[in-house]
Formats: structure tokens, sequence, C-alpha cells
């Protein structure tokens, strides 16, 4: 059989207020070309599909497109949810899914209530299993572990009790078949992407990869943004990584998918197929006549460090005159030291404590027009002047 591995798609996820559906929606036709390029049997979705709990129409019009064109790339799908995605839309879509021939697993289920799913490669010739595991958030553990018929340990933590629910799916894998799992969790060791919400990815949720089963013979992962392979893990196991570059922590990463070769039995073949949609994002900085003589491609997304004497109106637009991708424009100059002391503080006037609080921020007295603003902006509020 041959499978893709993908996930980590967050579609819907915006970049400094630049919308970038046009960008994912690339990204997944060009995954589709690969899956029917590549004559895929099955195609595994690890989580984070979304990137809001309540996705706009327009993402889902893109989720749902991308789902039935894999199909229609003429191999199996199934999904699972990540921690960005809301399990309960999942599950309001699970039949209609089927009937598209599309396997979703919303929610932890027994191996024999839908947990372990079975597929066809495309001859006919070749069954797998795929042991499903979602996101599984620390207040629903507890349950999930008491579905799979585990005896509570209290005692034991979030990243200590995970794995035996993915040993518990995995335990019914049959002899002779190809044996897989796909879950969407955060092994310990592996390197983050830069953008993906670290209430998720910190020891808490950190499973050993030596705590991941060893009967599967691969196991794909979603959740980490970078593209990897899990090391110190005793079988094949790797994070499929992003689609796009979703956040400038991500700026020097190559995106792409997984591609597995496997037979029952017989260890996998696993390569990576890169991806050229999506727009780039860089780092630049320098003074603006340096930025002026950049060579940048008007496709790329930049985080500019402009360095410059001091803060004055306009500098940051001036910046994106000549550089119009610039989602971010930092100033770098030498600040004037000195903090303002508490006591001092409480003694001031409103308009007093904005004045020193921007003297302190930017080194300089804050503009007489800004400093009209505030004093207009204060009227409005409190209904006094300053």
């Amino acid at each position: 059989m041959r499978i893709l591995h993908t996930g980590d798609w967050h579609v819907g996820k915006t970049l400094h207020r630049r919308q970038r559906l046009d960008e994912v929606e690339a990204a997944l036709a060009e995954v589709i070309a690969i899956a029917r390029e590549q004559e895929v049997d099955l195609t595994l979705v690890c989580g984070d599909v979304f990137d809001q709990f309540a996705p706009s129409a327009q993402a889902e019009h893109i989720v749902y497109r991308a789902l039935v064109g894999l199909h229609e790339a003429g191999g199996s799908v199934l999904v699972i949810p990540g921690n960005h995605d809301n399990a309960k839309r999942f599950e309001a879509i699970e039949r209609l899914s089927e009937a598209a021939g599309i396997h979703i697993v919303p929610h932890p289920r027994r191996p024999d209530q839908g947990g372990l799913v079975e597929v066809t490669s495309r001859d006919g010739a070749t069954v797998a299993q795929v042991a499903a595991l979602p996101w599984v958030p620390e207040r629903m553990l507890v349950d999930a572990e008491a579905m799979m018929g585990l005896e509570e340990d209290p005692n034991k933590a979030y990243a200590e009790q995970l794995p035996r629910l993915l040993h518990a799916l995995c335990e019914p894998f049959e002899a002779g078949k190809v044996h897989l799992l796909a879950g969407h969790v955060f092994v310990g060791g592996s390197r983050v992407g830069g953008g993906e919400r670290e209430l998720t990815i910190g020891e808490l949720f950190a499973i050993a990869p030596q705590a991941l089963p060893v009967t599967p013979q691969y196991i794909a992962l979603g959740h980490v943004h970078r593209p990897q392979a899990v090391a110190s893990a005793l079988v094949p196991a790797r994070y499929c990584g992003s689609l796009l570059q979703l956040d400038f922590g991500e700026r020097e990463q190559d995106k792409g998918v997984v591609l597995i070769d496997v037979e029952p039995g017989r260890p996998a073949q696993v390569t990576t197929v890169g991806l050229t949609s999506g727009r780039r994002l860089r780092d630049v900085s320098g003074t603006l006549d340096e930025l002026a003589e950049l060579d940048v491609d008007s496709d790329t997304y930049l985080r500019v460090v402009l360095r410059c004497a001091g803060p004055s109106p306009g500098l940051a637009d001036e910046v994106r005159e000549l550089l119009p991708n610039a989602l971010l424009v930092r100033l770098e100059y030498e600040r004037a030291e000195g903090t303002l002391e508490p006591e001092a503080g409480r003694r001031l006037s409103p308009r007093e404590l904005f004045a020193a609080y921007y003297q302190g921020r930017h080194g300089v007295p804050a503009d007489e027009r800004l400093t009209i603003l505030f004093d207009q902006l204060l009227e409005e509020v409190t209904g006094e002047a300053a």
C-alpha cells in the first residue's frame, strides 16, 4: 500500500491580519495532485484541519472540497481532529462523510467501536488497520481511559497516561494486514515549528518517544509544525508538518507531505515530497536607504527591523511604501534609560502619565498631535478634560 500523510492545514489562519485562504487552497490542490500522481491508496489527515473552533463558510468549503478531492484521486481518506478543531463539528458530518468515502474519527473510541479503521488498497489486495487517536484534552483523558476499559491511575500525569490509549488502540492489530497509527499528540524532544499554541506543547503533554507503541509499521503524527522524524522512536514515526509557513518562526522551514510504502509484516519505506505553494516568510533589517536596495520577491511576506535615529511619525508607512508586503515593522534605535517610580506615578495626571510612558518607551517626547489625540480620547471616555 501507498499512504500519504498530511495534517496541520490550519485553514482560516491569518498572519497579522492577512488572509491566506488562497495560499492554503493552492497547497491543498498540490497535495491532491500528489495523491493522484503517486496513486495513493490512503490519505491520513492528522488534525488541526481548521485553525478555529468556528471556521468560516469559506474555510469549510476549502476543507470539504479538498477531502473529496483526495478521495476522488483514488484512495481512502481518514481524518482525525486536532486541538484547534471542534470535534463536535466533525462528529456532525461523520455519517455524511462516510457516504463520500471519507472516514472521520472525531473522538477517542474503542478499537471495536470505530477507533480502529480498516481500509482496502485500490487493487483490493491489501487491508490496512489504522489506530486513530484525535487530540485528547486534559480534562477528557480520564473519560477516554474509562471508555477504553483502562483502570484509572490518579497518580499518573497526562504524558504517562496517554500512551496507554495508544497501546490499547493498537492491541487488536491482526497478522497479514498493514498496521498504522495516526495521532494528534506531542512527543517529547520534538522541535516545534514556531506557530503552535504553547499551552499544548509543554512538558505536561510531552509523551516519551520510547512510550509510543512498537506494533505499528508507521506512526503518522500531527500537532508540531516543523516536519521531522521522531528521534528515539522504536518504529518509523514522523510529523508531516504544516502545509504553509504559518508564522515567522517557521520562515526557514520547507513544507511537504510524507509518502509511505508498506506491505504486511515488512518495514515501511518513507519518503517526503516538498510543496511549493504558499508565500515564503522572511526577516529583513536595515536603514531606509538599505531597505530600498533590497532584492525581495514580490510574493514574500516580510518582518522588518528599521534601524533609525529615533521614532518619527510615518516611518512605518515609509517602510511599507518601499516594501508593500511588510507585515510587521519594528524600529531599532538607542533608547533613553530610566523608569518612572511608582510613587511618582501616583502624583501625575493622566496626560503626564501618558507623556512619561511615551518618553520611557520611545526615548523622545510624544508628538503634540498625539498628545492632543490622547486628550480627546480621555475626555470621550471619562467626560473630563485633561
